[in-house]
């Protein structure tokens, strides 16, 4: 290994040990990304890159503070593990072990354990990440705050302008006055400007970190979510994710609102009462009471209506990416006027939700106008009454007008608040609901990383459910060593699949517990169990991009040598030689334009790529012509010959029995038969024989 990649593997073990798993792809990008950096600034780098937490660097070596990566004088990385009686430090590298003083060491980067009487982050809700992902930006908002309270105080300027005018410039024509005035007014107008710009480019940047934050986070929770608790329907799911967005507009409005914009109209209301009188403040006061109950009035009505628009706006979503994943499926079946129907059916009732939300809307937006108006007529009725009665000057008059119109501003923008709140309430149930749907490694804070799995699994009282379902496998015990080929069979629909799914760590027993090497598969980090465990499933999907990248899925690239040997074994090479693009050929979307046996090709040649030593097969050749599947036949069995393989094939074909020694009939979602492949098949032939008992 060279400095970086020594460097890579230090920082991955104690990653690991500390119970930070990292995947391949992200070590290997996080690798490429520092490759220019050297010694110290690599290794935090490095860190960063992966985001790791608790990086501490130190000077010295600290038995407190094992293991740690050690950075030396001489520009190697090693792994500092323990101090020696003789007071030498024990270095583990990657090709072995040295014995070092202390001033062997330039700088040692250590990593706190994860703290585990935290509550594991697949228990805390979106709200929770939500004050997370706002906390960074309490400084932003606070300058967003100061920002709008200065606007706000010189927007007092127009209005005491306009009284100076009115009460000392036209009593005694003074022009000069006037121009001080007026050019003291455009400076104070041109700073507002400026202020607007700068506050609004603040506020730009706390969205798009918030954005960048919650979005990832999201994707992320997305990604955890274990298998069997997704959704049915894949368009609402996306529809919901997409909720964030109304959440997060309504929180840096509603947050400016209630530390700015409303103090900002308190203080005005206060100084109407001081240049006019009490009488004059309390019109806008008493207009801005009448449009919060106005909002108060319509709140629960607008949340009703928040709440269907977004479960028919996620179920036209769910529709169509229905019908555009079916479309060959609904065209060659006729199906199109019942999807129509069904699709005419949701946009009524979507229509017709938008347009109640917008008359709702649009009803307290009227009113609020009117009310506006109204306090301004009413305001010039008791002013010009106390004018006349000497109580205020004209121009405190007009002073108190302006003001009252920006009293009412903001007031009028509560009810358009709570209608910008029903629909972020609406999204934040949405996103909830995924956040309540559990985790791969549900309830553990700190997941088990093992850097070597074998395949020994063991069964006992599993039990599995999809939701509150009826039972859809249940084994009372199974035992499968390390190391043997089996083949499980058995009718459509009865549990082949699912148990291949338990056996990977996709799904979790609703009772009981599954083990692999004697450690408890849902302890197990994801990255972990992907690194060592091959699942090709019956239905492999491609995504868009290039066959490399579909290939490489996941892994780490192994370089072009490996890929061209690999791709030659499995016959994927005859596709890629016959494409000006080679590897770069672009896959579009589910791999349109590909047959079922080049899916499943590239699948397989994927999952030998993978260099896993626990293989889980369903039904791997079952879209290939017959060459192709005796040419990755021979080549399964020359990997099982070679290495020490656990092979675990779900199969209908007899030509996938020669890979095998042992057979397991799976009947009425139970395990029925387990044995050697002779005495199963003579039993299932009808022939008396030695199998095990399935609870053997």
């Amino acid at each position: 290994m060279n400095d970086k990649q020594n460097a890579t593997w230090a920082v991955n073990t104690v990653a690991r040990i500390q119970g930070q798993a990292i995947d391949n792809v992200r070590l290997q990008h996080a690798s490429h990304y520092c490759a220019e950096q050297q010694g110290l600034a690599q290794v935090t780098a490095l860190c960063k890159t992966l985001d790791l937490k608790g990086m501490r660097v130190l000077n010295q070596p600290d038995p407190t503070c094992l293991p740690a990566v050690a950075v030396l004088h001489n520009g190697e990385f090693g792994l500092l593990m323990a101090k020696q009686p003789n007071g030498l430090w024990l270095v583990q590298q990657s090709t072995g072990q040295l014995v070092l003083a202390d001033n062997a060491f330039s700088h040692l980067v250590y990593l706190e354990p994860l703290v585990t009487d935290e509550p594991p982050l697949s228990t805390l809700s979106f709200s929770h990440q939500l004050k997370l992902a706002l906390k960074p930006y309490h400084p932003v908002i606070a300058e967003g705050v100061i920002a709008t309270l200065l606007i706000g105080f010189l927007t007092l300027a127009s209005s005491l302008f306009s009284m100076q005018v009115y009460d000392r410039v036209i009593p005694t024509h003074n022009i000069d006055t006037l121009i001080v005035l007026s050019t003291g007014v455009l400076l104070v107008i041109g700073l507002e400007l400026i202020l607007k710009f700068s506050r609004s480019k603040l506020m730009d940047q706390m969205v798009i970190g918030i954005d960048n934050r919650l979005s990832k986070h999201i994707y992320e929770r997305l990604l955890s979510v274990r298998l069997d608790q997704l959704p049915n329907s894949v368009g609402s799911l996306a529809s919901q994710l997409r909720g964030y967005e109304q959440i997060r507009n309504f929180y840096t409005a509603s947050t400016l609102f209630g530390l700015a914009d409303l103090p900002v109209a308190l203080l005005f209301l206060l100084i109407v009462a001081s240049i006019g009188s009490v009488t004059l403040a309390s019109v806008p006061l008493v207009v801005a009471l009448i449009c919060l109950a106005l909002g108060f009035f319509a709140r629960q009505k607008v949340n009703l209506l928040a709440k269907q628009s977004a479960e028919w706006t996620n179920k036209k979503t769910g529709l169509l990416v229905e019908t555009v994943e079916g479309i060959e499926t609904i065209k060659s079946g006729a199906g199109g006027f019942k999807f129509l129907s069904r699709w005419l059916e949701v946009t009524r009732q979507t229509v017709r939700n938008d347009l109640d939300m917008r008359h709702a809307s649009e009803n307290i937006n009227y009113l609020s106008a009117t009310l506006q108006q109204v306090s301004y007529a009413v305001m010039v009725i008791v002013g010009a009454y106390e004018v006349t009665q000497n109580q205020i000057t004209m121009g405190g008059l007009i002073a108190c007008s302006i003001l009252g119109g920006r009293i009412l501003t903001p007031i009028m923008a509560i009810p358009n608040l709570m209608i910008q709140q029903a629909h972020a309430s609406a999204a934040q149930k949405g996103l909830d609901g995924l956040y309540a749907l559990k985790q791969d490694n549900q309830d553990i804070n700190r997941p088990l990383t093992p850097s070597q799995l074998h395949g020994h699994y063991r069964f006992e009282g599993a039990k599995f459910a999809y939701g509150k379902g009826p039972v859809a496998l249940q084994i009372d015990r199974l035992e499968i060593r390390a190391g043997e080929h089996i083949g499980i069979l058995g009718p459509i629909g009865s549990g082949k699949s699912t148990l291949l799914r338990l056996l990977a760590g996709l799904y979790h027993p609703s009772e009981g517990h599954i083990f692999l090497d004697n450690l408890d598969v849902n302890h197990i980090s994801p990255a972990s169990l992907s690194q060592h465990i091959a699942y090709l499933q019956q239905d492999h999907r491609l995504f868009e991009g290039t066959l490399r990248e579909n290939l490489l899925i996941g892994l780490a690239d192994p370089g072009d040598d490996v890929l061209q040997a690999v791709l030659s074994k499995t016959g994927l090479q005859q596709v890629v030689a016959g494409h000006p693009q080679g590897l770069e050929l672009k896959i579009s979307e589910g791999g349109k334009g590909l047959s079922g046996g080049q899916k499943q090709l590239v699948a397989f040649t994927r999952l030998l790529l993978s260099g896993a030593k626990i293989l889980l097969l369903d039904e791997p050749t079952a879209s290939m012509d017959e060459q192709q599947e005796r040419r990755c036949l021979a080549v399964l069995a020359e990997l099982c010959k070679e290495q020490q393989i656990t092979l675990i094939i779900v199969t209908h074909k007899v030509s996938m029995l020669p890979l095998v020694e042992r057979l397991m009939i799976v009947a009425n979602h139970q395990l029925v038969l387990d044995g050697s492949k002779q005495a199963v098949l003579q039993q299932l032939a009808g022939t008396p024989a030695a199998a095990s008992s399935p609870s053997a």
